[in-house]
């Protein structure tokens, strides 16, 4: 993992509850949070915050359990984490454009899927909802800084999981991950080294 993950991954191992909730999943099975609170006796939100930053950090899996909810699975009992030393940010804009790609594919095949009232919702909640993410990608991280492409994967998650919402409820959730996992391929044929060296589809997976 690259080096702002990795720090980020020690942040978040150091919190409370952390190693627990992973201990939770160590038998490899796919598990909502719900699950895990009710065997901790912590609180739901808790385990779901938990379980999510996990899973953005490329942690634990994730995939969705209906339009709503994710379940989550510890891939080993055993996890190591190896931080790679070398310049692995990778210029801004080819990250960005990385992105746009996958953005562009997903709505593309929703078109093509022939669903006009998914499309609206989608492209309102990208435009109206998600303001934050333009302003970041047009006035905040063009520097091309460390902290810049870690914001970024972090506003990309969000989108993501908003427009996932949208497509999985209108529809379902099979029909929708093979549009997702379509765009996503196309993502990264155009883009293959850059996907892998700085880690970008962590934010589109799951």
């Amino acid at each position: 993992m690259d080096q702002q993950t990795f720090r980020q991954a020690i942040l978040l191992l150091s919190g409370e509850n952390s190693v627990a909730i992973l201990r939770a999943l160590r038998d490899g099975g796919w598990h909502l949070s719900s699950e895990v609170a009710r065997s901790l006796h912590i609180h739901i939100t808790t385990a779901s915050k938990f379980l999510q930053r996990f899973a953005d950090l490329g942690l634990v899996d994730r995939r969705a359990h209906d339009a709503r909810t994710f379940e989550y699975c510890l891939r080993s009992p055993h996890l190591r984490l190896e931080v790679d030393f070398e310049d692995d940010g990778g210029p801004l804009r080819e990250v960005i454009d990385f992105y746009v790609a996958y953005f562009h594919s997903l709505f593309e095949r929703i078109r093509y899927v022939g669903t006009p009232a998914i499309e609206i919702e989608m492209e309102h909640r990208l435009t109206t909802d998600h303001q934050e993410l333009r302003q970041a990608v047009f006035d905040q991280m063009i520097d091309g800084s460390e902290a810049g492409l870690d914001r970024l994967r972090e506003l990309v998650a969000a989108v993501h999981r908003d427009l996932w919402s949208v497509c999985a409820q209108g529809l379902g959730a099979g029909t929708a991950k093979g549009v997702f996992q379509a765009a996503l391929r196309d993502a990264i044929g155009a883009h293959p080294d850059l996907a892998l060296r700085c880690g970008l589809t962590r934010p589109l997976e799951g």
